[in-house]
């Protein structure tokens, strides 16, 4: 309801205008707006619900039906992790995903002489563990928080017994995987190997 908002990055202005302009321009602010919006926190953030179209901004997840959606939206299980903590690390099972919701997660890999190396950072709105839970892989990289942070996760177990309820949602991942290049994974899934 603000009469203008301005939009800084680094120390620049770089837009400013209403909160349905901006949205508009698809520019920083409507980015930062689609990382944080569909989630609400309760209990100083023990609680998270999100809005089921939400999880459409995750491929595996973006072309369930409404249903299947708000299905997947309550098994997320609220996790809280402080400061430089791992929330995985490099070779352990993948077992679930996780969406970032509020924070900053560092992706981190150990290089050929043991040496850490940051390859990426996550913040609200990201996800992360997708591939690595449909496999049932060991992960190929560990995540450590740079600060406080609150996380969805969808346990692998769910995610199955989901299948066997609405077998329609294995087609749907088989489907978006393949499309995206995946099909060693959609042909893990169609043959019962997950």
């Amino acid at each position: 309801k603000a009469d203008v908002i301005f939009v800084f990055k680094e120390g620049q202005l770089i837009e400013s205008g209403r909160h349905g302009e901006l949205l508009e321009r698809r520019g920083f602010y409507a980015q930062l707006w689609n990382k944080q919006q569909g989630f609400v926190l309760y209990e100083g953030g023990n609680h998270v619900e999100v809005d089921p179209q939400r999880l459409r901004n995750i491929p595996i997840l973006s072309r369930l039906d409404e249903e299947s959606l708000k299905s997947v939206a309550e098994l997320l299980v609220t996790e809280r992790y402080p400061k430089d903590r791992w929330i995985i690390q490099e070779g352990d099972s993948g077992d679930r995903l996780f969406i970032v919701v509020r924070g900053r997660a560092a992706v981190v890999q150990t290089g050929t002489l043991g040496q850490e190396r940051c390859v990426a950072v996550l913040e609200d709105g990201a996800y992360f563990g997708e591939f690595a839970r449909i496999r049932n892989a060991p992960n190929t990289s560990g995540v450590r928080t740079l600060c406080d942070c609150t996380l969805l996760s969808f346990a692998r177990e769910h995610f199955l017994r989901l299948l066997i309820r609405k077998p329609s949602i294995q087609e749907e991942i088989e489907r978006t995987l393949s499309e995206q290049g995946a099909l060693d994974v959609a042909s893990e899934l169609h043959a019962g190997n997950v």
